[in-house]
């Protein structure tokens, strides 16, 4: 359980309502309203934190548990960071008499508005992924889309697409979860977080994940 915790976007078990909402329904629904999301003009800004607000309770009604929610939005906030050293390296250093009148002006709300808009769009798209993995499993999800796929051709079965697609979303929590895997191994052998870490694993990540990927490919083409 704590390792599901840990990894992005990991099944949790449940009999919530959205559990037993069928996948293909919230994998068709959840993209509109990501997209309504992301086109919800800057003077509706009261919308979004009310709408985090209301998908943070439904998550509350699925048992998924705050820790998870941040684990999933977690992305967001290293973005925000980046966002933040890039407007660091916009201050003219060299000019020490101003340089607090700079910080004052670039990080104002009147410059920072519309980027802080745009990340509270991200965290409600994330938070929406994030009830969507949390409450379908691999198997929903992969019959989920070959079932749409089959209603856009007409009853024929294809499942190219539906093999793709279910390869790219699994991609990312299973990226995820192996890294946890390797780092707990890591830490097990008295390893330190750090750079050395980072470069040491990333080969290694890189090539169990490919690994994985393959070996879910060559079992997908098995089933047919």
């Amino acid at each position: 359980m704590n390792q599901n915790r840990n990894s992005l976007f990991a099944y949790n078990f449940g009999n919530s309502f959205l559990h037993k909402c069928p996948a293909w329904i919230k994998l068709i629904f959840i993209p509109i309203i990501n997209i309504t999301l992301l086109l919800i003009p800057e003077l509706f800004f009261v919308l979004i934190p009310v709408f985090i607000g209301i998908l943070f309770l439904i998550a509350m009604t699925a048992r998924i548990s705050f820790g998870e929610l941040v684990t999933d939005i977690k992305p967001v906030f290293y973005y925000a960071l980046l966002l933040f050293l890039f407007d660091l390296f916009t201050v003219n250093y060299l000019d020490f008499k101003n340089i607090l009148t700079q910080l004052l002006t670039i990080f104002s709300w009147h410059n920072q508005k519309e980027t802080i808009f745009f990340l509270l769009k991200l965290i409600a798209v994330m938070q929406t992924s994030s009830l969507f993995f949390r409450t379908s499993t691999s198997l929903e999800i992969r019959n989920a889309i070959s079932k749409i796929e089959t209603k856009f051709n007409r009853g024929k079965k294809q499942n190219s697409f539906t093999q793709i697609l279910f390869l790219f979303l699994n991609f990312i929590p299973m990226v995820t979860k192996t890294y946890n895997q390797l780092k707990l191994s890591w830490k097990a052998r008295c390893g330190k977080s750090g750079i050395k870490m980072c470069i040491i694993l990333l080969p290694v990540l890189f090539s169990v994940s490919i690994k994985k990927a393959w070996n879910m490919s060559r079992a997908l083409l098995i089933r047919e």
